[in-house]
């Protein structure tokens, strides 16, 4: 499965800065737990189920992290038009 991003949409170096602050631990990949810390940090409810909810939608590899390809096109895919 390819993490490439859609022709035309926001480029991966467009989200590069927000995705390292979410990667807490520098890994490369931001995990549910770095998900639970940015809803806490936003202000959001950080339960479980809302954190896995958002990594279902966003992790099209399927292997429970999000790459910086996967989440630029998750941020393209929800910004608003305009």
């Amino acid at each position: 499965m390819t993490n490439d991003l859609p022709a035309g949409g926001a480029g991966a170096d467009d989200y590069a800065a927000t995705f390292r602050m979410i990667d807490r631990d520098g890994d490369g990949y931001i995990s549910l737990d770095e998900v639970k810390s940015l809803m806490r940090a936003l202000g959001q409810e950080a339960d479980h189920v809302r954190a896995v909810e958002f990594m279902v939608d966003a992790d099209r590899s399927r292997d429970g992290k999000l790459s910086l390809a996967e989440f630029s096109a998750f941020m393209t895919a929800v910004r608003p038009a305009g």
